[in-house]
């Protein structure tokens, strides 16, 4: 989106390519006493979204939508898949954008983010919807807000934070290829709300009601409790062991307790779209996490996702940038959040490969309390992130990097693994009609709501 930059012509951090011409100015103000008792950031406050000024007001009114719904709603290009659950704030400083917007939060506040296809260039005809809940307008505080939410002197620029709630589908689209830049501006589009598929545990209908009480999660006594519910099925355990929910949330749980990350969702649907978040992965990875409409088997693709060891590259030249070991959350909302315009950064603790471009700025700085200085590829000069450095000697961590996920792409650090033996090939084909027998005959039935067949 070109034209969305701050009003007086300054790039921040918060624009894409931000400042890969213009990077602000001012420098760290280390004037704190070296005695000082070190004070660790505050992730509550980049969650905050606070560079946003405190003009935003609540949006009062929420939208309750069923799997199959179908409406017209404005949509714009994003540049990867945003999973339900994010946080998207915008800054639209089109008077066109402004005005689609503004009428949407008049009716159902709804507006859609289509992905693009795994080369980045196409429309996938898959997106999320976001629901704004808050809305500041024309840059006159919250009560110009109000006003422009109601459509009166309606606004030139508009800021607001949405939250993405529906992966949805567009309906009539061309048979041919359709470029993604012809989705840069806010337009309407038919869509259809995509289902979610809740499977309970397959072995419930074969395990006995009275030995619940003896059972707990992942004890020795549970394991063989379990082995009694298999043995009177047609599948030995370790076939439902593959699609035991509460084995893959312990992993996914385990992997990010390394990034400081505790609170992890309970509920399948909520933690297979919050690990899709966060996990550093590849266009291709993330649309086919997207398109996937089974909870459980997303999660068993994430976990399979997190057994790769990958480090991170530059997408222009393909250098490595970081090394998903240091990856560490500076926000609430994980080791990944999405910030204006339509930038989203994950958070690394140390760089390679890098060099800085410009003074550094503390203007617009979505982290309180650091400056940030545009990072370039040091092999072939592209825009890869930002590097951020503490204004005060006692704030840690000192220094970090936020490093755009459209601007590096997962690398295996892995040696390619030889050809499976035919007995292997042999045993993943019966797994595969494994899941299949499961999915007719020993899953509880989905609840889905209504019918999106």
């Amino acid at each position: 989106m070109e034209d969305n930059v701050s009003s007086d012509g300054d790039e921040g951090p918060n624009e894409r390519g931000g400042g890969a011409e213009r990077s602000g100015s001012g420098s760290p103000g280390n004037d704190e006493e070296p005695d000082e008792e070190e004070q660790p950031f505050d992730i509550s406050l980049a969650a905050s979204h606070s560079y946003m000024g405190n003009s935003l007001v609540q949006v009062s009114g929420r939208s309750v939508l069923e799997a199959g719904w179908q409406g017209r709603v404005p949509v714009v290009a994003h540049h990867g898949a945003v999973f339900p659950g994010e946080t998207v704030p915008m800054l639209l400083t089109n008077a066109h954008d402004a005005a689609v917007i503004m009428r949407a939060i008049q009716g159902d506040k709804l507006f859609g983010l289509l992905c693009p296809d795994e080369s980045g260039t196409l429309v996938s005809g898959y997106g999320v919807l976001c629901e704004v809940y808050e809305v500041s307008a024309g840059g006159e505080g919250g009560e110009g807000g109000e006003r422009g939410a109601r459509g009166e002197d309606a606004p030139r620029t508009v800021s607001f934070k949405a939250r993405a709630t529906h992966r949805f589908r567009c309906l009539n689209m061309p048979k041919h290829s359709v470029p993604i830049h012809v989705y840069s501006r806010m337009g309407p589009a038919e869509v259809r709300v995509l289902p979610e598929v809740r499977r309970g545990d397959p072995l419930r209908p074969a395990r006995l009601a009275s030995l619940d009480a003896l059972r707990r999660a992942r004890a020795p006594l549970d394991n063989r409790l379990r082995s009694m519910d298999a043995a009177v099925t047609p599948w030995p355990l370790f076939v439902y062991d593959i699609f035991d929910y509460r084995r893959m949330r312990q992993i996914i749980k385990d992997y990010f307790k390394t990034m400081s990350l505790e609170h992890v969702p309970e509920e399948a649907v909520s933690l297979s779209f919050w690990t899709a978040s966060n996990l550093a992965l590849s266009a291709r990875d993330r649309l086919a996490l997207f398109a996937v409409d089974d909870a459980l088997l997303r999660l068993h693709m994430e976990v399979r996702l997190i057994a790769r060891k990958s480090v991170l590259c530059c997408s222009s030249c393909a250098v490595e940038i970081a090394r998903r070991e240091h990856i560490f959350a500076m926000s609430s909302e994980g080791v990944h959040s999405n910030y204006t315009n339509l930038v989203d950064i994950v958070t690394e603790s140390r760089a390679s490969n890098t060099e800085l471009s410009g003074a550094p700025s503390a203007e617009f700085s979505w982290f309180p309390g650091y400056t940030w200085t545009i990072a370039l590829c040091a092999a072939c000069m592209a825009h890869v992130g930002w590097r951020f450095d503490a204004q005060r000697r006692n704030l840690r961590p000192q220094q970090f990097y936020g490093l755009c996920r459209n601007y590096v792409q997962p690398r295996s650090d892995a040696p390619p693994a030889p050809p499976a033996p035919p007995a292997a090939r042999s045993l993943s084909a019966e797994l595969r009609t494994a899941r299949h027998a499961l999915s007719a005959l020993v899953y509880a039935p989905p609840e889905r709501g209504d019918d999106d067949s």
